[in-house]
């Protein structure tokens, strides 16, 4: 707690204890793993957009069974007590994927998503919308009084970070850091390693900086054979969970089994990094323009 002894004795001094100056203090008690932001580990937080722009927030997720097809429905319920309602194809992968507009009309709020397949229920999540002001404006200005007694010693220190603590798990304000994320910038690709052509198949590549998701990295994917012929091309950026997702049906023109290579070239800032994804494409025996046989 020593930095934070000297942070707090520099406000005091220049008598700037206030709601924008107890920042840097909590952005350094969160460095320090001292307190924990357990709302952005649980909710996905978004900005009211201003007039005339839209954020849309990527929602998806993925079912145990795979081969089956239908929608998914998926209800949007908002913080005014209305809802919507979207509908998505779930792919022979078993996995769906779908986009939530959002303008400036949206109120400020907690937003549950709950999504079923089969009267089933498969995914039950959250976002928040917060207003444009920075995070700062939003802690409590009783707070700034409790943070003078902890200043004075009238509080101890735990009871100093309990206090914030409540205020985080009870969504009265959430914390969240602007610092460039450290750590090793790793990239993982997954996806289906045997896919019948005609069908759907999905990759998903996950950008992290350490262990936090990186958004807006330029993703570059190339799907080519052994003879370095490219199949099929896309760009994009990773999305703010640093998830980005392809999907793209597998031509009918493949007559036997055929190894494709994936290539996917991440970049973001000054790292950048290739991965190889390899995966078969195949046909059935018995169906028109295939030469696999049968047992």
């Amino acid at each position: 707690m020593i930095v934070i002894a000297i942070l707090t004795e520099k406000l005091k001094t220049q008598n700037k204890i206030n709601e924008y100056f107890l920042m840097p203090v909590l952005e350094n008690l969160s460095k320090q793993g001292i307190i924990k932001n357990t709302v952005t580990n649980e909710y996905q937080i978004y900005p009211v957009p201003e007039r005339g722009e839209i954020t849309f927030v990527h929602i998806f997720g993925q079912v145990k069974e795979y081969g089956k097809s239908g929608l998914v429905s998926i209800e949007i319920f908002k913080p005014d007590g209305s809802k919507e309602i979207l509908h998505t194809p779930l792919l022979e992968t078993g996995s769906y994927s779908t986009i939530f507009s959002i303008n400036n009309q949206f109120k400020k709020g907690t937003y549950k998503v709950s999504a079923e397949f089969e009267s089933k229920k498969i995914l039950s999540t959250y976002f928040y919308l917060t207003d444009n002001k920075t995070i700062s404006d939003k802690i409590p200005s009783w707070f700034v009084i409790v943070f003078e007694w902890w200043i004075e010693h009238q509080i101890t220190d735990q009871e100093f970070i309990s206090s914030i603590q409540y205020l985080i798990d009870n969504k009265i304000f959430s914390l969240v850091t602007n610092n460039t994320p450290v750590g090793e910038f790793t990239v993982s690709v997954n996806g289906q390693q045997m896919v019948r052509r005609g069908t759907t198949h999905t990759i998903v590549t996950h950008v992290t900086y350490g262990k936090v998701p990186v958004e807006g990295a330029r993703v570059t994917l190339t799907i080519e054979d052994y003879n370095e012929d490219i199949i099929k091309e896309f760009n994009g950026v990773s999305d703010q969970n640093g998830y980005f997702i392809f999907s793209w049906e597998i031509p009918k023109k493949f007559n036997d089994i055929k190894t494709l290579l994936a290539y996917i070239s991440v970049s973001y800032n000054d790292s950048s990094t290739t991965k190889l994804f390899k995966f078969q494409v195949y046909c059935l025996p018995g169906e028109s323009n295939c030469k696999v046989e049968g047992n």
